[in-house]
């Protein structure tokens, strides 16, 4: 969502023939609420979009960047303590920002790489020349030229690391040479947004897939029920599949499925559609794929039942299957209400992207259909 937030407004400031200017989180020390990779973009006439901190900063820096960035791009650090030069702006996490400020050329070739990210699923990334000699200065490469543009220096990300940084989705900063411990140079990724695939367009499906925008990901619903996969009912989705399960005995069904969504291992997918024989179909197609996140709605012992009746089918024990699944979909926080069986089933997924680590001993009935 916050990307795509940047995005409009760079169009609109662009076609207005406005100046635009962009502020990045690119080190810190001690705690803050936003980490390196972090954008806020500015236009000369005051609207911005996106977040560097808590709230503290955006207004400050968004006054000044135009005149820190006249000469070129501009380093600036932010403490929360109230001695020194600095303004106390009011920090609370007790730790210190460096916001990197930029505008002209280099805040476009940032933003379209954001778009290329967004629209065409693009990888790239930043390298940002902090503490050299001259001016800080970024460069965006794509993924397909990061060949060409690695082990120009000695300093600068080698390919392996590049790959790795796209690959894990992380910032990694190398600190030989560096000045008043900002580091010399910092690769950045950028990544197309997390895919959630959600098998089931009933009402339960809706604020999930409201949820995931709100992070920035991008919903797919599918479902063979053409009443309720329609653009009414999830305005949010990026798009909404059409699933062939008329007939599921079909020998072309397991060939249509995997070339109608073409899934691959960063994606994540729940399902929640309500039928047993659909639900079979789906686990014995995604189990086999390598997905990032793989949950289902229903009590234990009736996906135990079912993984009973495929196991044999697709070369897995049962065990086997449930360390790819997770069974009963979602944190157990609760289900009041389809918003709080949403928010547990957004909040495991995001657990499972982050590499977070939530150890809930789960009752096998939770969350029930």
């Amino acid at each position: 969502m916050e990307t795509q937030q940047l995005i409009e407004l760079w169009k609109r400031a662009r076609n207005r023939g406005e100046n635009v200017y962009l502020a990045t989180v690119v080190h810190i020390v001690g705690s803050s609420y936003r980490k390196p990779g972090t954008r806020m973009l500015v236009t000369s006439r005051g609207e911005r979009a996106g977040t560097i901190s808590g709230g503290c900063l955006e207004a400050e820096v968004a006054r000044k960047i135009a005149w820190f960035t006249r000469n070129g791009a501009f380093l600036k650090s932010y403490r929360s303590s109230f001695d020194g030069d600095d303004v106390p702006y009011g920090l609370g996490c007790g730790g210190t920002i460096w916001v990197l400020m930029e505008a002209g050329d280099s805040v476009d070739a940032m933003m379209e790489a954001l778009r290329s990210s967004l629209e065409r699923r693009a990888k790239a990334v930043v390298l940002m020349s902090l503490s050299n000699d001259g001016a800080p200065h970024t460069r965006v490469i794509s993924e397909a030229e990061i060949g060409a543009y690695a082990d120009s220096s000695p300093h600068e990300p080698s390919i392996d690391q590049m790959k790795l940084v796209l690959s894990e989705n992380r910032v990694v900063a190398s600190f030989e040479n560096a000045i008043q411990g900002v580091p010399q140079h910092i690769c950045m990724p950028v990544i197309p947004p997390q895919r959630l695939f959600v098998f089931g367009a009933g009402d339960d499906a809706q604020p999930i897939v409201r949820s995931a925008t709100e992070l920035g990901w991008e919903a797919i619903v599918a479902d063979s029920r053409s009443h309720l996969l329609r653009q009414e009912r999830f305005p949010l989705a990026r798009h909404l599949s059409p699933l062939p399960l008329g007939n599921l005995a079909s020998p072309d069904l397991d060939y249509e499925l995997a070339e109608n969504l073409r899934m691959n291992e960063n994606d994540c997918a729940i399902i929640l559609t309500h039928s047993h024989a659909q639900d079979r179909y789906l686990l014995k197609n995604l189990l086999i794929r390598p997905l990032r996140y793989l949950g289902i709605l229903g009590p234990r012992h009736r996906t135990n039942r079912i993984l009973g009746s495929i196991c044999s089918e697709i070369g897995l024990s049962e065990q086997e299957c449930m360390k790819r699944l997770h069974a009963p979909v979602g944190l157990d926080i609760g289900k009041d209400n389809p918003a709080i069986i949403a928010l547990s089933i957004v909040a495991e997924v995001q657990a499972q992207v982050a590499g977070v680590s939530i150890k809930v001993e789960k009752s096998g009935s939770e969350i029930s259909s």
